[in-house]
C-alpha cells in the first residue's frame, strides 16, 4: 500500500492540479479547525474540499459523455473506386 498510494497521488495531481491542490488545503483547513475547536475553519474546509470533489467528478462526467458521441468521420468506411493495378517492373523497365 505504501508504494502504491504516492503513485495514485502523482498521477491524480498531475491530471487536474488546481482541483488537488484545493482538495488539499481543504483538508488542512478541515483537520485544524478540527483540532483547534474552531467550527467555522473546519466547515470552511469541508466546503472547500466538498465543492473540489464535485468539480472533478463534473469535469470527469464531461469527458466522459464527450468520449460518448460519435466521432465525426472524414473519409467513407469503404471506397467505390476498384483498386489500382499493381506495378510490375518486368514489364517497363526504368529511365
Amino acid at each position: 500500500m505504501n508504494a502504491i498510494f504516492p503513485t495514485v497521488l502523482k498521477r491524480l495531481y498531475r491530471k487536474e492540479p488546481i482541483s488537488s491542490f484545493l482538495i488539499i488545503v481543504g483538508a488542512v483547513d478541515a483537520v485544524l479547525g478540527g483540532v483547534n475547536e474552531l467550527g467555522t475553519l473546519m466547515i470552511l474546509g469541508l466546503l472547500t474540499s466538498g465543492m473540489s470533489i464535485g468539480y472533478r467528478w463534473w469535469c470527469i462526467q464531461q469527458a466522459e459523455a464527450t468520449d460518448r458521441k460519435s466521432k465525426q468521420l472524414y473519409l467513407p468506411p469503404a471506397s467505390n473506386r476498384t483498386p489500382l493495378p499493381n506495378l510490375d517492373s518486368r514489364r517497363h523497365p526504368p529511365l
